[in-house]
């Protein structure tokens, strides 16, 4: 079995062929998937489609978050998204808050207001008990800044291109990576070599479809079928067998994320 930890199939991109996306992630024995909310509204929309789809064989779960990118939307956005998480109606499909996060290699918003974000939806972390998904791009160091004043969080550095660094100050702070097609075709080994020492328990799967397809389907749209060859890869670079990997991978984002 296999889990897609962070994926965007609630997008339109997917609206005229979903069924046929979900069968593809069957006979590649994607068994669950986790859509990602990535501001107030979309983060409603992935909820609602969880609720508003019912695929035999594959169950959806969806994240609430507001993306560093989203960051500039205001105190209104930051207040519906806390309603969102904690008025209970979305209980039984909401497993985690995110993806927020720090991203200064685009810095589509300020980075005032990405660090107010962040710091707002750590806190409703807390409240709630649910695992954070983070998006961090050229901001480590203010990142785990923020994350030291949160002392009982956890959660899961989605799209992991670090190095050897991050690793450890992650691991000090018992985050999970989330890897995905990008190690396919990286040529930055310190990235490969930093996935290759990532811990067992501590290591997800991810498409982020429609992004990032990994080799060999560059420059297509993405989706959860794919998740196979990244995890293929993986073992390959890490030196495992591709069912050892699948299984504690996927063990890995059921302990997370609570996955029933």
């Amino acid at each position: 079995m296999l889990i897609d930890s962070h994926a965007h199939i609630h997008l339109d991109e997917y609206k005229n062929d979903l069924n046929e996306i979900i069968e593809n992630a069957k006979k590649n024995k994607v068994k669950r998937i986790i859509t990602i909310g990535t501001d107030e509204i979309d983060s409603k929309a992935a909820l609602e489609f969880c609720y508003n789809n019912d695929f035999d064989g594959v169950e959806v779960f969806a994240s609430a978050g507001i993306h560093p990118h989203d960051a500039d939307r205001g105190e209104d956005s930051l207040l519906t998204l806390k309603d969102i998480v904690l008025d209970g109606g979305y209980s039984d499909k909401l497993v985690a808050i995110g993806e927020c996060g720090l991203d200064y290699y685009r810095n589509n918003s300020p980075k005032k207001d990405q660090l107010e974000s962040l710091e707002f939806q750590l806190q409703q972390a807390e409240d709630s008990g649910l695992p954070v998904i983070f998006h961090v791009r050229d901001a480590w160091d203010d990142f785990f800044a923020v994350l030291k004043n949160f002392k009982k969080i956890r959660g899961v550095v989605h799209s992991f291109t670090g190095t050897k660094r991050e690793v450890d100050l992650a691991n000090s702070y018992n985050l999970y990576f989330g890897l995905n097609g990008i190690m396919t075709f990286t040529n930055q080994q310190d990235q490969l070599e930093a996935a290759k020492i990532i811990s067992k328990d501590k290591l997800l799967l991810e498409t982020d479809c429609p992004f990032l397809s990994p080799e060999p389907f560059r420059g297509k749209r993405n989706e959860p079928a794919n998740l196979k060859y990244i995890a293929e890869f993986l073992s390959k670079l890490r030196g495992e067998k591709y069912t050892e990997l699948s299984e504690y991978s996927s063990t890995n984002a059921i302990t997370l994320f609570g996955l029933k």
